[in-house]
């Protein structure tokens, strides 16, 4: 919605999560967000002397209760699901003796507003009626309201005063969500539905049952022969009075631009499929741009994921040049990139915004050196120069790295790499930790920090006085020929994934970790890491031979003796194969441009690359409507398919997929292969 609010659920509309909602509202955008509406539940009623159902009452969604053993039910009459970048749809045909009463359901969410519009437009060929009752949740949305925590009494119900509207005010506690109905009249009758089971929830071992509250139903007659629609707007304030099609068309305007931006950037595909997948992926980016305040003053930010990513600092700075310089939004994404400098500390730009408006985190080594490269990715696409008040933050940031800063963040005097963290940390991407457990710590000098620190030297560099830059490169060609001397002899004749610090009794000793891991990818895409093409090629290899899948990159080669073929079980379970062979979609990208920066964008390279991220965006037709997930399984089931999982709609997965599909197809795009040193 642009705020950090959303709906989410399932195709067949029956509420399987904690998350799925029809209004998830933030309180404070983008975050602080409460599941204010979780269901509908809607009854369609045929007179008996028409009805051929064994049932007089045909629920639309079939909810699954605590004492209910049976396995899920399908859905009565439900022949049809569209999803758009404005709604999504459903048909329901219900049968009766004189044909099918034909229900459209319509679902639209308000663009930068705590609101969303249920409209149902009905054709019925019998008499019959509807009741709507409006089930809600009033809660922080990570939470539940557990089996008798939530009681009728709870809540409190007004009428609303306004002409021609049937509806009601529901408050609990600091939550409010105003109900409004247009041609059909409210009856108020407080319940709760008890028990009510989300299965998804079940599947991961967690807290599965929920209590619901409803304030009451709205109940129309269908006439037979007359099409009628009716109309339900939700939403957390006084916006009775809003043009929904205004917003709509806002909206639709927006994803246009980016569509014909990115297009163009991509040097207009002949292709028809090309283009249609260049454009899918350009509307779906639209999801994660969200408002922020910050020091009192209206910004951007970037949603990480979809339902429970905060705007994390890695993923913005990852996911701003295939969301925001693409698709031509190059005003948010400078105040993007103002937003996280305006709030970092210790010369760190925030690991992530708190979830509940609280203090920002700062346990990240990535996220600063991928704000620079974001910062000289934004110079170079309008061709600006830096602005003064990024100029300030990636100069403050290479002086924190340089003498040193929280979480043990510094260069190594001895060869210019940076060190960071210890074996209770989690300071890269590669994040998991639980219980106190950290699954994949990675301390000492990561492969991908060394090659992001040397393009954030070498990128600000070009970016600023001749004078200031001379020490930097300086800096950057220690670090590099370090990282060639240390780290290019690592598994399958890669590039060494982390050097480990082994304290002795006198001295320190660095040791090569032996895992085969993806991020080396970096020190090869990077543009301004330019490696021997001897070792880009072996780097290649080493990653297209064991971890390429058809949907991203394994975290860990298959013959690891720590490698987790299927991302399942409990949470502890899932956190020990998140980084330990779980595919991430969004590494696909960087790995496709690897492989082109080193083959020097050939024909052969180029098409590779198509072929692979259009395959990976297929799976936007079926495995998330209209995104892609945030993990798969690491290995494909018994059909050859490879289960998704995590957020099923990803920031960086939707970011990167586009910007190298638009790099590969742009005929402009050009490197040499790296010097042959």
């Amino acid at each position: 919605m642009g705020n950090g609010s959303f709906a989410m659920g399932s195709i067949d509309a029956t509420p399987r999560r904690r998350y799925h909602g029809l209004l998830i509202a933030s309180q404070s955008p983008p975050v602080q967000r409460a599941n204010l509406v979780s269901a509908m539940d809607e009854c369609v009623r045929i007179s008996q002397e028409h009805c051929c159902t064994p049932q007089l009452a045909v629920r639309l969604t079939r909810f699954r209760f605590s004492d209910d053993a049976s396995p899920p039910a399908t859905m009565p009459g439900l022949v049809g699901f569209e999803r758009s970048d404005a709604h999504c749809s459903w048909t329901y045909h219900i049968p009766t003796q004189l044909g099918a009463i034909s229900i459209r359901k319509t679902l639209s969410a308000g663009d930068r507003v705590n609101a969303c519009v249920l409209s149902y437009e009905i054709q019925s060929p019998v008499d019959a009626s509807i009741e709507l009752t409006p089930l809600l949740a009033l809660r922080d949305f990570h939470e539940l309201n557990h089996p008798g925590s939530a009681k009728v009494d709870n809540f409190t119900c007004s009428a609303l005063e306004e002409p021609a509207i049937q509806g009601v005010r529901v408050e609990r506690e600091s939550l409010a969500v105003n109900l409004r109905g247009l041609h059909i009249d409210w009856h108020e009758r407080e319940t709760m539905y008890a028990g009510i089971r989300l299965d998804h929830e079940t599947l991961r071992g967690q807290p599965d049952l929920e209590d619901l509250y409803s304030p009451g139903q709205w109940r129309a007659e269908i006439r037979k022969g007359i099409t009628q629609t009716i109309q339900i707007e939700l939403s957390d304030g006084p916006i009775g009075t809003v043009d929904w099609n205004t917003l709509s068309a806002r909206k639709a305007s927006r994803i246009a631009a980016s569509i014909d931006h990115a297009l163009n950037a991509a040097g207009n595909p002949t292709d028809p499929q090309t283009s249609e997948t260049i454009a899918r992926l350009a509307a779906a980016a639209d999801a994660y741009v969200v408002d922020r305040e910050i020091n009192g003053h209206e910004s951007t930010s970037i949603i990480a994921g979809y339902p429970w990513f905060s705007d994390w600092g890695r993923d913005t700075m990852i996911a701003l040049p295939g969301l925001l310089l693409v698709t031509g939004r190059h005003d948010e994404a400078f105040n993007t990139l103002n937003t996280f400098a305006a709030a970092r500390e210790h010369g760190l730009i925030p690991n992530r915004f708190d979830d509940h408006a609280g203090p920002a985190h700062f346990n990240t080594v990535d996220a600063s050196l991928w704000f620079i490269h974001a910062c000289a990715q934004w110079c170079n696409a309008p061709g600006e120069p830096l602005p003064s008040e990024l100029d300030d933050a990636c100069a403050d940031i290479i002086r924190a790295y340089s003498a040193g800063t929280i979480h043990n963040i510094r260069v190594d005097p001895a060869d210019g790499l940076v060190v960071a963290g210890s074996e209770d940390t989690q300071l890269t991407w590669m994040d998991a930790q639980r219980n106190g457990v950290t699954f994949t710590p990675r301390h000492g000098k990561p492969i991908e920090i060394q090659a992001l620190w040397i393009n954030a030297l070498r990128s600000y560099a070009g970016l600023i006085d001749p004078n200031r830059a001379a020490p930097l490169l300086d800096q950057a060609d220690l670090a590099q020929s370090s990282l060639q001397a240390l780290m290019a002899s690592g598994p399958s004749r890669g590039l060494v994934d982390c050097l480990i610090p082994m304290n002795h009794t006198r001295t320190l000793h660095w040791e090569q970790s032996t895992e085969l891991r993806p991020n080396q990818v970096f020190a090869i895409s990077l543009p301004a890491v330019q490696l021997p093409i001897a070792i880009r090629d072996d780097s290649v290899r080493a990653i297209w031979d064991s971890l390429i899948t058809p949907v991203g990159l394994r975290t860990l080669a298959p013959s690891d003796p720590q490698y987790r073929s299927h991302y399942t079980g409990t949470l502890m379970d899932r956190d020990a194969a998140y980084h330990n062979g779980t595919v991430w979609p969004w590494m696909l990208g960087p790995a496709c441009e690897a492989l082109m920066r080193t083959r020097g964008f050939d024909d052969v390279s180029r098409t590779t690359t198509i072929q692979r991220l259009s395959e990976l965006a297929s799976m936007m037709t079926s495995d998330s409507v209209g995104q892609i997930h945030e993990i798969y399984d690491a290995e494909p089931d018994a059909q050859g398919k490879f289960k998704p999982d995590g957020c099923p709609a990803q920031a960086w997965s939707i970011a990167e997929t586009l910007r190298v599909l638009v790099l590969a197809c742009n005929p402009d795009s050009d490197a040499p292969r790296a010097n042959k040193a």
